[in-house]
């Protein structure tokens, strides 16, 4: 399994990236969805679920703030890749460093990812937008903890605000990992609070998502396809 999605996946780097049928990349047969309208993913991760009213729900930009590598982001990642697979979603990982080890991932995930590996964020970002056009993705992930903070504050407004607009338009959860609160268009915004210990590391990977905090600095509410409403900020 692990070497026909490496194999897969290097077919299509991300500087190669053209918009194309999920199909032809992932192959024929696999009778999988996006997500629906309003729909609302549940983690099982109680202070996630409770602070996002029952959990992530489709057509908004969240931002996963993640300060430290200890945060227990890879887990949270990993987690909701492992919701979207349970509700039957293609999940797409747009790796901004190129730093995602599909070696330490459980085999079922990697079976209905789609991995694309960048150099740089401009490559991701680019990837991204296109990612954010194809209607048969339920879930785009956007890692960029690692594409330096320097970087992500150059970046143009206009391109995050045009991720969230495309978002917007989508029946998907799109959620943008980055290592400070940078995003100015997230209309969601958590951090994680906690670092994980050494003894933790013997831990599954569902027993330390179940033990992850959060901070929510940004929740807006959503009303006809608009966020104009403030209900929570900490």
């Amino acid at each position: 399994m692990e070497s026909a999605f490496l194999e897969r996946m290097a077919l299509a780097p991300a500087v190669k990236l053209e918009p194309v049928s999920l199909r032809e990349i992932m192959g024929e047969g696999v009778l999988w969805t996006s997500g629906t309208d309003r729909d609302t993913l549940g983690t099982g991760i109680d202070c996630f679920d409770r602070a996002l009213e029952g959990g992530l729900p489709t057509g908004v930009l969240c931002e996963l703030v993640a300060p430290s590598p200890s945060s227990g982001s890879q887990t949270m990642l990993l987690r909701l890749m492992e919701m979207a697979r349970r509700r039957r979603c293609f999940a797409a990982l747009v790796d901004g460093s190129d730093s995602f080890d599909p070696q330490t991932s459980p085999p079922e995930l990697l079976e209905h990812l789609l991995w694309v590996r960048c150099r740089s964020l401009n490559q991701a970002l680019q990837a991204a937008d296109t990612l954010l056009r194809d209607e048969n993705l339920g879930m785009i992930l956007i890692d960029l903890r690692e594409c330096g903070e320097w970087s992500l504050r150059r970046a143009r407004s206009s391109v995050w605000y045009r991720l969230q607009r495309l978002g917007g338009k989508r029946s998907a959860w799109v959620v943008i990992c980055t290592p400070r609160p940078i995003v100015p268009s997230s209309q969601i915004r958590l951090a994680l609070t906690g670092r994980l210990s050494l003894e933790q590391s013997d831990d599954s990977s569902w027993e330390i998502a179940e033990n992850l905090t959060f901070d929510a600095l940004r929740l807006r509410k959503q009303e006809m396809g608009d966020f104009p409403q403030m209900i929570q900020a900490g």
